[in-house]
């Protein structure tokens, strides 16, 4: 029979700061997740954004009168509606914008509200390899 003892103490000898180590390699990809989230949240807010005020552009211009005798289409106030919703979330800067109805606009026509924003991450090292995205929304709606 043989004799099967296992040690039931480790020694400590050539350990010390180890955990130090293994510390220095987690954390930094703790840092990059960490950013990567705070990024993509960041951009998922800009792209809901710009959707809603796409959206509402859309919308405020199915209701806006047209002028009388040539049923011409007024976008002032959608355009409106759409620098206010982007200047409210700190989108406004580089932001390009249309509110269009096909000429005369007349009821069930179709009003297309176009919004782009350029997208620009905060932090450097995705920045240079992402660099500016566009960040486009359509919504098409009937006029009215």
């Amino acid at each position: 029979m043989t004799n099967c003892k296992l040690p039931l103490k480790r020694t400590a000898e050539g350990q010390r700061g180890s955990s130090t180590v293994e510390l220095l390699f987690v954390i930094p990809i703790l840092f990059l997740m960490f950013a990567g989230i705070f990024e993509c949240s960041r951009a998922w807010l800009t792209v809901s954004v710009v959707n809603s005020a796409a959206r509402e552009g859309a919308r405020v211009g199915v209701r806006t009168p047209t002028t009388p005798p040539s049923n011409a289409f007024n976008a002032a106030p959608a355009l409106a509606q759409i620098d206010s919703i982007l200047s409210g979330m700190g989108l406004s800067a580089g932001a390009t914008r249309s509110v269009t109805c096909a000429s005369p606009c007349q009821p069930d026509s179709q009003v297309t509200a176009t919004v782009s924003v350029p997208f620009t991450t905060i932090i450097p090292a995705i920045d240079a390899v992402l660099g500016t995205l566009n960040v486009t929304e359509t919504a098409v709606m009937r006029y009215e």
